[in-house]
């Protein structure tokens, strides 16, 4: 059938004017109102898309445009975007009954808005799980032996395999794609962004670390092969499958034994090839990729892209390849030529000596006894003059004020020194002269950038 015979044939000519992105954004929010709505009033619509795009179509030039007079507001631009919709083909607008307008959306026109809207946001496409719903599905089937379930079974595993192979040659020219991509780029960030916003999405996320862990090839291969071979050898449950098949496919039986047979062997055999004739290669490409993409960042980051660093490439690339007919050509049009000795007119400064003064010698001695004694004790010192016992218990002091208890989330900690202190005060609670006791009632909790257990202190009231 030919394509124009089921869409308009200028269906897609707001996808190539000058506000396509607008266009664009339009039929999404088409899409959502599809999705919410049975039936979509067209006043309806014209709000989402106002509310959705505001700023865009205040800002869009309509010079192109067949605008009615009326349309050269906010709202009549609205309506003029749906109008273009209608007369392109993407919708169809009938007044019902109660002489309001609605929305009607083809189906050619969904699944072309659905694919813009998946190829837009790739993470939000289905999951990569081809090969764990093959696995359950023909396990469930086994297990109950139900020749309905075991030929819908087989039937969506074939389907799934076909669907499984076309995602990894998607994978493989994606790659490819995304390597083009990397060998024209220039600039870090763009190189970055294309790596790690949309690569690592798009490929591995989506369907390269899935196909590794949940819906692993090495992991359900051997179990789909171990029951479909179980099939083929019970004639019995071939016969029941080919019996059920003609029954309701008014076909012959060599038909539909063929039919069961070619799908069953197409299942094992892709399977057996998946790993070395798909997965390998595909890895081997991507550990490829991501070794160019290392080496591309670090370069760009490296190299000196201004005019001095691009004569100093030149120079080094002449230096090593020494070749006459490269000197010759270059001396064309630079003032250059090759010098094989040194001489005073030469680039080069033969590197001078300097002579070091002579300071005193710095001596050290082999005892360190008194060194490490000496630092010990400043290190005591200065915690004990700063975190002592006697601090500490006036830290606690002043936050219980007149109050007989209080929690650590009844009061701030604003530096480290407050921190330090509430920590402590809980290991010299302990002690019998202590005036308060600090217990932890509770997980940690966090105040400002600090992160603490819930503690209570309580006053100790001496008889």
């Amino acid at each position: 059938m030919y394509l124009y015979d089921v869409i308009p044939e200028n269906l897609f000519s707001v996808l190539a004017s000058k506000n396509k992105a607008l266009y664009v954004e339009a039929l999404f929010v088409l899409l959502d109102a599809f999705k919410q709505h049975l039936k979509i009033p067209k006043d309806e619509l014209i709000s989402m898309i106002i509310s959705k795009s505001e700023d865009r179509i205040i800002n869009a030039d309509f010079s192109d445009e067949e605008l009615l007079e009326s349309e050269h507001t906010l709202s009549g631009k609205a309506h003029f975007l749906v109008r273009k919709l209608k007369n392109t083909g993407w919708i169809i607008i009938e007044t019902e009954n109660d002489f309001k307008e609605y929305v009607t959306v083809p189906s050619y026109s969904y699944r072309i808005i659905q694919l813009l809207s998946d190829i837009s946001n790739a993470t939000e496409s289905e999951n990569f799980t081809f090969v764990y719903s093959t696995y359950s599905s023909f396990k469930i089937a086994d297990e109950t032996h139900d020749i309905r379930e075991m030929i819908t079974a087989l039937n969506d595993g074939a389907e799934r395999t076909e669907k499984l192979v076309e995602s990894l040659k998607s994978v493989y020219h994606s790659i490819t794609y995304y390597n083009q991509l990397l060998i024209d780029t220039l600039n870090v960030n763009n190189v970055l962004h294309s790596h790690y916003d949309r690569y690592q999405e798009e490929i591995v996320s989506r369907i390269m670390r899935p196909l590794k862990i949940k819906d692993s090839v090495p992991k359900y291969k051997i179990p789909i092969q171990q029951i479909l071979k179980k099939w083929l050898v019970e004639d019995e449950t071939i016969e029941a499958l080919v019996e059920y098949l003609k029954a309701n496919n008014d076909s012959d039986y060599e038909e539909c034994r063929n039919e069961i047979l070619r799908k069953i062997y197409f299942i094992i055999e892709t399977y057996d090839s998946l790993e070395k004739d798909f997965i390998s290669v595909i890895d081997r490409k991507n550990r490829r990729y991501t070794q160019a993409t290392t080496q591309k960042i670090d370069y760009l980051i490296n190299s000196d892209q201004t005019v001095k660093g691009n004569l100093i490439y030149l120079l080094k690339s002449l230096s090593s390849e020494r070749s006459e007919e490269i000197c010759d050509n270059l001396s064309d049009m630079f003032e250059l030529y090759e010098q094989t000795y040194i001489d005073c007119e030469s680039l080069y400064e033969r590197k001078r000596a300097v002579r070091r003064n002579k300071n005193a010698e710095l001596i050290m001695t082999d005892d360190l006894t008194d060194f490490k004694a000496k630092a010990k004790a400043m290190a005591m010192e200065i915690m004990n003059s700063k975190y002592s016992k006697r601090n500490v218990a006036d830290f606690v002091e002043n936050i219980l004020g007149e109050k007989n208890e209080v929690s650590t989330a009844d009061f701030e900690i604003t530096d480290d020194d407050t921190y330090i202190f509430t920590l402590l005060s809980v290991v010299q609670a302990n002690d019998r002269n202590s005036c308060y006791t600090a217990e932890i009632i509770g997980d940690n909790i966090k105040l400002d950038k600090y992160q603490i257990p819930h503690i209570l202190y309580k006053r100790v009231v001496k008889e």
